[in-house]
């Protein structure tokens, strides 16, 4: 029987570990217990201490693997250090607040056609968004050291200072004193523009920069170099030629200087800019975002700017940053226990579960013993192999431990949390594919998701089907077992990583080793994901000791063929003109000569297979309007909750702001009654109608 007590520090536990993005870990008094509470991925602080350094870091991992936690971290140990600043921001808050405030100026009309002026609105008001969190950060810590300070400021530095933040901010948000920079530069270029298509048949052929004279789709730099670190570079792309305007027309410079000046009368010597959730923003804002704030800052500011940013696997940009100067972590599990022990990487990363998880129990209940009724290294061996290391995920199993086991008074299995991985698996990992039909997204990306679909079936059938062949013999060999077919693992060669990358990301799989085949060929081994492997019956794992090291780089789990084959199931790389069909092999040389035939110089499209079958899904899903994408993800999750609940509750599991998630929310009540919206006081709470629960019974 647990006490009262028991059971809300359990609680606490688990909503510690689900804590989205920049939810502070404090006590009931608001205080901070972080400096308590971090756990490092390896042990005596590696990973905080290599970010501690004066270089610039790409922190590198799935969504949940602690790089909001570390930022938090971060930003403590930099506060307490003399001579530097840290400076959060939010990119895709940012991102999201600049797309709602985007406004047309008129007189841009003149240099821009339609799209392209959207496009441009677009990234100023983004820049714009970006530097003014900038300076609003830096003034906050103003005058939190102005009092340490203020023996050697004058009073009226101290006044100064404030004022020249507040003109800094109005030259960057004032649209009069925007346009005083900008209409001389728009006019260099339209002008180079014209010369340029006048001398150049050939450009003109190929539709210049746009129509009238306007900027914005060309081939030709707007000054012909775009200088970054020492080096130059020729711009021939409608994106870099976009970037240098930007450039001009917010004197990045100019910024750096203005930013060191006010920042060494308080004796701060580094800016320490921390960008956290850039991989959320679209793929054309991330690359204008790194090359026209972070690599100038970071390439033009003599060592005085520094960034930490966290990306997710493969959606990096490094820009105009030389990658030689960065510093790059791994927080996913291969990627990051292979690069410093590979022979123990499982060991470690159970011991860092075990670090992470007695902590959190010692700090909020009397231990971890009072929950669970199994030797307590199973426990912890059994935690890492359902979240694979990553602390949300832990978060969100102990929770639904709760709701299974605590509150009954039940002491908790390991049945108990295999249950749970697979509720996991099922609300957080598939919710979104199985209700994706209802969704409005571009053709493209409903492709994608339907590719993935099918590849990630294919691995499932697979793995069921030699779990199938080694309990019925047709597998033999001393390394199978039929009263133990284990089968959640597999291997692809390397070359073929690229198709799984989405997959992998959204946790369906996680790359566990890589090794040499039977071939001498290196090889990526995945797993699948627990709750995943669990719904099908697959049995995680391999056959314990030295002689089984191998197992599964066997024959049978060589998964590359089943992989490849889906892939040219749905997608068909031709000529429209000549009729000409190109190989998955020969994407690469398409590639390089921006997918022209070779043999008759047409432009080569990518089409897919899989029309049809979407067509038939969208057909079927008729009955109910499709939805945007963010409405489909709160909806989701307020349907995994059984009473009314704040924004901000549902901002802990969904990628998506508070202030952001209330607009939501009373958009599809009013629209289309999928939400009800309950009022308690000053405050909303928000809970999902039966008309909403259409769109989540799939």
């Amino acid at each position: 029987m647990y006490s009262a007590k028991e059971k809300e520090g359990f609680q606490e536990v688990a909503e510690s570990l689900k804590k989205y993005r920049r939810a502070d870990l404090c006590d009931q008094k608001g205080k901070s217990i972080l400096d308590k509470l971090y756990v490092d991925l390896l042990d005596g602080n590696v990973i905080l201490n290599k970010c501690l350094l004066d270089n610039t870091t790409f922190l590198i991992g799935r969504k949940g693997t602690g790089k909001s936690t570390l930022f938090l971290k971060l930003e403590n140990e930099y506060r307490k250090k003399d001579g530097y600043l840290p400076c959060y921001v939010d990119v895709k808050t940012v991102f999201e607040s600049s797309r709602a405030v985007a406004i047309n100026q008129q007189y841009l009309s003149e240099y821009f056609d339609g799209n392209q002026l959207e496009k441009y609105l677009m990234g100023r008001s983004f820049i714009q968004s970006v530097l003014k969190q900038i300076y609003a950060e830096i003034d906050k810590r103003r005058q939190s050291l102005i009092g340490k300070f203020r023996e050697l400021l004058s009073g009226n530095t101290t006044i100064d200072m404030k004022e020249e933040i507040s003109r800094l901010m109005k030259e960057v948000d004032d649209n009069d004193t925007l346009m005083q920079i900008e209409i001389p530069v728009l006019q260099q270029v339209k002008h180079r523009k014209m010369q340029s298509d006048r001398n150049s048949e050939q450009i003109s052929q190929k539709g210049g920069t746009s129509l009238g004279g306007s900027i914005g789709n060309g081939e030709i730099s707007i000054n012909g170099e775009f200088e970054a670190g020492g080096l130059t570079e020729t711009s021939n792309s409608g994106e870099e030629e976009l970037t240098n305007i930007y450039l001009k027309v917010f004197e990045i410079k100019k910024v750096i200087h203005n930013i060191r000046e006010i920042l060494n009368k308080l004796q701060i010597y580094h800016l320490v800019i921390l960008l956290d959730d850039v991989s959320e923003i679209d793929g054309e804002a991330l690359k204008l975002f790194i090359d026209t704030i972070v690599a100038p800052l970071n390439n033009w500011s003599e060592e005085f700017i520094k960034f930490k940013i966290a990306f997710y696997p493969g959606r990096i940009h490094y820009g105009k940053i030389d990658p030689g100067k960065v510093d790059v972590i791994n927080l996913d599990f291969y990627n990051l226990y292979s690069e410093f022990d590979i022979n123990r990487m499982e060991d470690n990363a159970i011991h860092f579960t075990e670090r992470l998880l007695s902590s959190r129990f010692s700090h909020y209940t009397n231990g971890i013993n009072t929950y669970f009724d199994d030797k307590l290294e199973e426990i912890y061996e059994l935690f890492f192999r359902v979240s694979m290391n990553v602390p949300r995920i832990m978060g969100y199993i102990l929770s639904y431990l709760y709701q299974s086991a605590v509150i009954y008074n039940k002491k908790i299995t390991k049945s108990d949390i295999e249950n749970a991985s697979e509720r996991y698996y099922e609300e957080k990992i598939d919710a979104f594919f199985k209700s994706s039909t209802y969704c409005l997204l571009l053709l493209d990306e409903k492709r994608d998701i339907a590719q993935l679909k099918k590849i990630r079936d294919a691995i499932v059938n697979r793995a069921k089907e030699i779990k199938r062949q080694i309990g019925s013999n047709e597998l033999t060999g001393r390394l199978y077992q039929k009263a133990h077919p284990y089968s959640s693992h597999f291997h692809i060669l390397q070359n073929a990583d690229k198709y799984l990358e989405s997959l992998e990301l959204n946790h369906f799989i996680t790359k566990y080793e890589e090794r040499s085949n039977r071939d001498g060929k290196t090889v990526s081994i995945y797993c699948i994901n627990y709750g995943l492997a669990k719904k099908n019956n697959i049995i995680w794992g391999k056959p314990r000791g030295i002689e089984y090291r191998t197992y599964f780089i066997e024959r049978p789990f060589n998964y590359t063929g089943i992989i490849l084959e889906q892939i040219k199931e749905v997608k068909v790389i031709r000529c429209p003109r000549c009729g000409r069909i190109f190989r998955e092999d020969e994407q690469a040389g398409l590639e390089f000569t921006h997918y022209r035939c070779p043999d008759c110089s047409a432009n080569v499209i990518i089409e897919s297979k899989i029309d049809d079958e979407i067509e038939r899904e969208l057909e079927e899903s008729s009955t109910l309007p499709q939805i945007e994408k963010d409405e489909l993800l709160v909806l989701l999750e307020l349907n995994s909750h059984s009473k009314p609940i704040l924004a901000k509750d549902i901002a802990e599991d969904v990628d998506l702001n508070s202030y952001r998630i209330s607009k939501i929310c009373k958009k599809m009540e009013s629209d289309r009654g999928l939400v009800i919206r309950h009022k308690n006081g000053n405050l909303y709470t928000y809970s999902i109608s039966e008309e909403g629960r259409r769109y989540c019974l799939i």
